[in-house]
């Protein structure tokens, strides 16, 4: 009886050591289909993406306003080395750069142009004297002392408008009385200058009309008017020029060479040299001479 409980409980032993690996590995969640085994290697940590550079954020419209706001004291200190805004040929200040009102700035100037003026150092007036009316227009002192240097460099006709400009600015100016007397002194040389621009001009004219004429073969009417415009502008070396060709189609060779000979007299190494070097040598060999 003992030796079959003994049986019995043995093989109860031996039925539970063979069943207990399966049992407890189906309770192993490493046999689980849906879940990788623990031994297995773990995958590498997955490496952080590097983020794009943000792009550069534009300041907004008031962002910019208050920034100019706060550097508006700093543009206070002006730098008296810093040169004025650049000109065009007309001396009004680029359009690219643009001219800044600054009535500190054009005072320096004028204080180192009259210094200069002293000095007889006239361009160097004339750059400051006309920085000074960029900063600030119509200044009465800068339009005063740019006239007096205009007149020391021999530029009458500039020098009289400035006159005549600054006794418009201030008629009873501390250098009125200096100023229409610059007008009366300069008067007859503006005079003369818009004479002869006119009578340079008329004689133009002339002249334009005389070449007309002597591209159809009209060598009298031609001449005529070259003969018009010698008598306005006599200096005119290209008249000799044309008149010696009408002379020439006209077939009076003899006062022809004369013309021809004043031209190159004039201009030897003029735009017409050759052609009159050669009318003169074709006169001379139908001449004889």
């Amino acid at each position: 009886m003992i030796r079959s409980y003994i049986l019995l409980f043995t093989a109860v032993i031996a039925f539970t050591l063979c069943s207990s690996p399966y049992s407890s590995a189906q309770e192993s969640k490493d046999n689980d289909p849906h879940i990788k085994p623990r031994d297995s290697a773990a995958p590498p940590p997955a490496h952080p993406t590097a983020t794009p550079v943000q792009k550069q954020r534009l300041p907004s419209l008031d962002e910019v306003e208050a920034e100019a706001g706060e550097s508006s004291s700093k543009d206070a200190q002006i730098d008296l080395n810093m040169r004025a805004p650049s000109r065009d040929r007309s001396g009004k200040p680029d359009d690219t750069e643009g001219g800044v009102f600054d009535p500190h700035r054009a005072m320096k100037d004028i204080e180192v142009g009259n210094y200069y003026l002293k000095l007889k150092n006239y361009r160097a007036a004339l750059d400051r004297y006309h920085d000074a009316l960029l900063y600030k227009p119509g200044d009465a002192e800068a339009t005063y002392g740019l006239a007096v240097v205009q007149e020391k460099l021999s530029l009458p006709t500039q020098a009289y408008k400035n006159y005549k400009q600054y006794l418009e600015i201030l008629p009873s100016g501390p250098t009125a009385k200096e100023a229409r007397e610059a007008v009366k002194r300069l008067a007859p040389f503006v005079d003369a200058a818009t004479a002869s621009s006119e009578l340079a001009k008329e004689s133009a004219r002339l002249m334009e009309a005389g070449e007309g004429f002597l591209a159809n073969n009209k060598y009298d009417d031609a001449l005529e008017q070259f003969e018009n415009a010698l008598r306005l502008t006599p200096d005119n070396p290209v008249i000799h020029f044309r008149m010696g060709q009408s002379l020439r189609g006209m077939e009076r060779l003899d006062p022809a060479r004369l013309h021809f000979q004043k031209y190159l007299e004039a201009q030897p190494n003029g735009p017409f040299a050759a052609d009159a070097k050669k009318a003169v040598s074709d006169i001379n060999y139908i001449m004889g001479k």
